[in-house]
Formats: structure tokens, sequence, C-alpha cells
């Protein structure tokens, strides 16, 4: 096992948005591998749709959508650059269990069903690769499902904002730096809440002095408040 997947392997449990690091998918695609460009909000595919093809991002974001039958949307993972979207429907009946939406402007390489299959029959670490993103969205679906049923606006933020320091924490001048930007339209996608109600939770916590901004990045300025926070509402 490489140092990459090691490293994966000793990570924390992952946030909703998923970045895995240092992901290697040259062997399903080649140097010279076709690339396809979405904008935000474009769909990639769509839920009940033939698998035809996976998607490894190379750029950008991708949310994955789970529609009810009444057309109800429940937003299960935000997948980013050296993620792969599409690989979890193409081992069952064939048909895609949940809809890819841009969350930015996103660059993918397409990857054929049956290149995928049998990209990961010859290679151990493509295997372990698409393995590890199949168990994090896994965690991700279990934890969401925990959230949304029992879990208080407050909660769900605070929630996402500690397993993003979590997974991304960076140390920095007054706290840790979440080192991914997200907006707060991402953020209400995956709490299941309003832009606006995620707005007011964040000028909340940052006026209690919980999180601060730095540029485009949030930073927690205390996380043992934080914590306690995610405990008390």
């Amino acid at each position: 096992m490489n140092d990459a997947n090691t490293r994966h392997s000793a990570a924390p449990p992952p946030s909703a948005w998923i970045e895995p690091p240092q992901f290697d998918w040259s062997g399903l695609f080649g140097a010279d591998g076709p690339r396809v460009r979405f904008r935000k909000g474009q769909t990639l595919f769509s839920q009940g749709d033939p698998v035809r093809q996976v998607f490894v991002v190379e750029e950008g974001r991708v949310r994955l959508v789970l529609l009810s039958a009444a057309g109800h949307e429940q937003h299960m993972a935000i997948v980013g650059a050296h993620g792969m979207v599409g690989e979890c429907s193409a081992f069952f009946d064939g048909r895609h269990s949940v809809t890819a939406i841009a969350s930015s402007d996103v660059v993918a390489r397409p990857v054929a069903h049956q290149a995928l299959l049998e990209r990961m029959e010859k290679d151990a670490q493509c295997l372990r690769q698409v393995l590890w993103l199949a168990n994090a969205k896994l965690r991700v679906l279990a934890v969401q499902n925990l959230l949304l049923s029992q879990a208080s606006a407050t909660q769900r933020v605070v929630h996402h904002l500690l397993q993003l320091a979590a997974t991304y924490g960076q140390p920095a001048d007054g706290g840790t730096e979440i080192g991914i930007a997200f907006t707060h339209q991402e953020m209400a996608n995956i709490t299941g809440l309003s832009r606006v109600m995620v707005s007011n939770v964040l000028i909340q916590l940052q006026s209690e002095g919980l999180i601060g901004k730095v540029k485009a990045h949030c930073v927690v300025r205390d996380i043992d408040g934080l914590r306690q926070r995610a405990q008390s509402v």
C-alpha cells in the first residue's frame, strides 16, 4: 500500500465534503483521456439512468442528491477533486441510485462502466480507492440520516463544521482553518436547511467567538466551545 493510501486509512471519518487527496486514477484513462466540463448546476447523471459511465472529478465539486417519490431532494454528499461519482451504482442493478449535480464548475474524466470493473480486477490500488470512496459515502449517509432525524438546525451546521475541521483543518493564527472553501448554499444543501437559516446560524456562531473567516475559508476559533454547542442545543 502506498503512502497516500496509508494516510487515508489513518484519517478521521470523512465529512460530507469528500475530497480524497492524492488518489491516482490515471490507469483508468491515461494521460490523454477525454475531459468533460460541466457548468455549475448541470447534471452529470440522473437517478434511475442506466450506468454507462462514472466520472472522476478533476476540478470542482459534485453534489449527490436523492429524490423521493414525491420529488423531495435529500443531499447526500459533496465530492471534490480526486473523487469519483457513479461508482456505487456500478455493482448493483445497473441504474444510478442518486443524481449528480455540479456544485461548482466541474472538469471530470468519464470512465466506461465496464472499463472500471475490469481495471478494479487488475489494479489493487484502483480497487482500494473505489472501496475507500464507497465506504466514505456509506458513513456520510449514516450520519446524515441521524442528523436529519434528531438534530436541530444549529447542531447540523456545527456537526459539519467540526467534521470539516477534523478532516481538512490546518493550524492558523487563533484557531483551525478549514482547508476547503464552502458556500452557504452548499452547507444548506447538505444540512437540509435554507440558505438563510445556515447564514443565521453561522452569524450567531461568529458572534459567540466560536468561528471566524479568513478570505474564503472558515476558521474554528474555539473547538471545545463548538463541541459543547453541538451537545447543548
